[in-house]
């Protein structure tokens, strides 16, 4: 199968899931609430209905400055609230995408809330380990990779003459950061495609099957690995774009920043399942 059938087959399969996209923005959608609550209160509790708070800047830094003095010691515990809910999030986030990918993967079967939490349910737990495995990985990559070249680069920026060297030094180490990062990504994307394919119960022989596959067909998978990512910054650029031109005051622009803000986040969790569904198609039908 060629890199870009797999895309659009990927992307059909992704947008006949609509009640796993639903799942995965309402999701998203209560847990930022629940996050901006209490700066939302906060504000509100400050300001009330003053003039200054009408015509307050959200990020308006000397009223932020001013109100982080008076309520520091409410800030650890406000704090605390939201690496918690960040967390719970987190997990609940592992918890989801087996419900996703298990409803990509299984191309007959309808996909409703009772077959989408079973497959949640049923993938969690090696979802998990997938997960710690994972952090070993990340760790290696990026506190050696990632290390050895900071130091080479260090002392080359050190005996640069011109401005430029450490600017481009900065810039390639960039580069790698996210060259690793995607690397890694669609390696445990992989992993987890087979640990719902076949069922596989050993995360670590499951890794081995993508690692095998990817051996064998690697630039052709982070091929269309980039390009569904260049998809999305394509959305992202057409979202910020087009936010900069919404006026900042009245209710009816208000609405529609909202609007198309949340338009934006589907369109993020709809290219998540664009990655793990074009992957899956691409993987199964190599080995077909």
């Amino acid at each position: 199968m060629t890199v870009f059938k797999a895309i659009g087959n990927g992307a059909g399969t992704a947008s006949r899931r609509p009640l796993a996209l639903a799942v995965l923005w309402v999701t998203d959608l209560v847990f930022a609430v629940l996050i901006v609550a209490p700066w939302a209160a906060l504000v509100r509790a400050d300001l009330g209905h003053s003039l200054l708070g009408r015509s307050l800047h959200a990020l308006d830094f000397l009223w932020l400055g001013e109100a982080v003095y008076r309520y520091q010691s409410a800030a650890p515990a406000l704090l605390a609230g939201w690496l918690v809910l960040l967390a719970v999030y987190f997990g609940l986030s592992v918890f989801l995408n087996g419900g996703v990918i298990g409803r990509l993967l299984d191309r007959e079967g309808r996909t409703t809330f009772q077959t989408f939490f079973a497959d949640c349910g049923r993938h969690f737990g090696r979802f998990v380990r997938l997960f710690l495995v994972s952090v070993v990985f990340y760790a290696l990559a990026f506190g050696t990779v990632l290390g050895l070249f900071s130091m080479v680069t260090a002392r080359a920026a050190e005996r640069a003459r011109t401005e430029w060297t450490p600017l481009g030094l900065s810039w390639a180490r960039t580069l790698i950061a996210l060259l690793l990062l995607s690397l890694l990504h669609m390696v445990f994307d992989y992993a987890r495609i087979f640990v719902v394919a076949e069922d596989e119960r050993r995360v670590l022989r499951a890794l081995g099957k993508a690692l095998a596959f990817l051996g064998r067909r690697f630039f052709r998978a982070w091929a269309l690995y980039l390009l569904v990512g260049a998809g999305l910054v394509a959305g992202a650029a057409l979202y910020f774009a087009a936010a900069g031109l919404i006026p900042g005051s009245g209710l009816a622009w208000l609405g529609l920043g909202l609007v198309w803000g949340q338009a934006f986040v589907v369109f993020r969790f709809w290219t998540k399942m664009v990655f793990f569904s074009a992957q899956a198609e691409y993987a199964l039908g190599e080995r077909e």
